[in-house]
């Protein structure tokens, strides 16, 4: 991803008039929070300003970004399916639309092994549809990528399994399956919010 998008992403973060705006809950002034796939921590920048957060992603150059934009979120390299974080460390996780791009049965289960008791996971996940509108604009290689999607969300919500396709891992969720995975993991008080979009909250 490149800074531009980031920057971007930052402002749709701090507009709440804007139709891609999607914020994970309010904490109290004492929880500790964290962004698995912060990207920059535009989503910590607008939820929680004035506290000091906790951001994981995979990519530097967002997180060298990120250290550019605020000395208030401690920022992390590390993969979701293996989070670099001792358990039970966390009140909130928050994880936008950054899922979509892990092994999610694994990722889930970490999530869930760094939330305290009574903790706060909140996603935002791809459904069919984002997929389904750019099939008709995608050339013939885009297409083959998003026939891979395809199949591996179908054996996400059938089989509970995903594969890589050339290094790569991305699937769309259904919210059967991501109850599934959630309870399977042990999360209970699972809540869909489909308002501006695909919202999952759910507690340990």
């Amino acid at each position: 991803m490149t800074d531009s998008y980031h920057l971007d992403e930052l402002k749709i973060a701090l507009d709440p008039a804007h139709p891609g705006h999607s914020m994970p809950p309010a904490a109290a002034a004492d929880a500790r929070v964290l962004d698995v796939g912060c990207g920059a921590g535009q989503t910590l920048l607008a939820a929680y300003p004035e506290r000091r957060t906790f951001g994981m992603d995979i990519d530097l150059e967002a997180l060298r970004l990120g250290r550019t934009l605020t000395q208030s979120v401690e920022f992390v390299c590390g993969r979701a399916e293996a989070l670099p974080y001792r358990s039970a460390q966390f009140d909130i996780v928050v994880a936008r639309v950054s899922l979509a791009y892990t092994n999610i049965g694994q990722s889930v289960a970490e999530i869930q092994r760094v939330l305290r008791p009574g903790g706060t996971v909140w996603m935002t996940l791809h459904p069919f549809s984002l997929y389904r509108d750019r099939i008709r604009s995608a050339n013939w290689k885009g297409r083959v990528f998003l026939a891979y999607i395809v199949a591996n969300g179908l054996c996400f919500h059938f089989l509970a399994r995903q594969f890589r396709f050339r290094g790569q891992q991305e699937s769309f969720q259904t919210e059967a399956a991501m109850r599934r995975t959630l309870q399977r993991a042990g999360f209970k008080d699972i809540r869909v919010d489909r308002t501006r979009a695909f919202a999952v909250i759910a507690k340990v």
